[in-house]
């Protein structure tokens, strides 16, 4: 099982409503960690899913965006007619208590660990219904030791600026690894975007186009590969920009037509090609698609 890591902003919770019909709930189930106060947007996003079939889970105590300067927690999310699980960022056991004043049981819930784990926090952990852990950040001794395991990490290669990103970069291999864990029960990741949160990005002197893929020649392993624009060291003209970067794209996919899925994300894209600059979050939705639907296009196979 797949668990893409989402937060709640606008194009994010876009595409996994577009994705709604499309994404297996045998294959798939979205983690959103809500970032904006008004949660109408995630109501209908996780309306969406549910008409698939899919549960999403929700972070239900969020500390970034809108949440990073309260205390708030998503007392608003209890009781909707929309069916998710709850799911908590915990640093420590007494982070839990927060499920039981919300008015959820662990064992109906989910654990993000956001911190270090020692074993009275793994001895409590038991009843979850899965354990959200960053493989790299926790000792092999507790993993082993956690039931209900999702495995994930924050794997795109983020860069600070876009001239930066060079053809293709390593992504990850765990979506090939994580069976060998006899206490996982899936694996995730941030996608195309990073585990380092921002509420926006800074000026376009250089438009990347990042699109993942499965290279069978390396055991499966996922790559990224970056089509850049040119650059004028100018903020301006950032639809030219996408332009150029996405003609980048589309001569390396007509060059190359086993390397990317063709997806609904994939085809979205290449679709702009004929039709006016839609803004840079669209390009970026479509980006994310393409990753959700990849993966999940390699979980269905293996």
């Amino acid at each position: 099982m797949y668990y893409p890591i989402l937060r709640g902003k606008q194009f994010e919770l876009i595409a996994l409503r577009e994705l709604a019909e499309n994404i297996s709930p045998e294959l798939v189930c979205p983690v959103i960690e809500p970032v904006r106060g008004n949660l109408i947007p995630l109501h209908k996003t996780i309306e969406a899913l549910n008409k698939s079939g899919i549960k999403p889970l929700v972070i239900v105590n969020p500390n970034i965006g809108d949440f990073s300067k309260s205390e708030k927690v998503l007392l608003e999310i209890s009781g909707q007619s929309e069916s998710f699980r709850p799911c908590i960022k915990a640093k420590s056991v007494e982070d839990l208590s927060l499920l039981s004043e919300l008015g959820f049981a662990l064992s109906e819930s989910a654990v993000l660990i956001d911190g270090g784990i020692d074993k009275s926090f793994v001895d409590k952990l038991g009843p979850a219904s899965c354990v959200l852990v960053n493989k790299e950040k926790i000792h092999p001794g507790a993993l082993s030791l956690l039931k209900n395991v999702v495995l994930f990490g924050d794997f795109f290669d983020k860069k600070i600026r876009n001239a930066d990103y060079e053809d293709k970069s390593f992504y990850s291999s765990l979506h090939t690894e994580w069976k060998s864990y006899s206490n996982a029960i899936g694996f995730g990741d941030y996608t195309i975007l990073s585990e380092e949160y921002s509420e926006a990005g800074g000026p376009a002197y250089v438009v990347t186009i990042h699109l993942s893929y499965i290279n069978s020649a390396e055991f499966d392993a996922m790559y990224v590969r970056h089509f850049s624009s040119f650059n004028d060291d100018s903020p301006a003209n950032p639809g030219g920009k996408f332009k150029s970067a996405l003609e980048k794209l589309w001569d390396f996919s007509v060059s190359n037509p086993e390397v990317f899925n063709k997806t609904q994300g994939f085809q979205e894209l290449v679709s702009l090609r004929d039709n006016p600059f839609p803004g840079l979050g669209q390009v970026k939705k479509y980006s994310i698609k393409h990753h959700i639907e990849t993966t999940c296009n390699f979980v269905r196979g293996a």
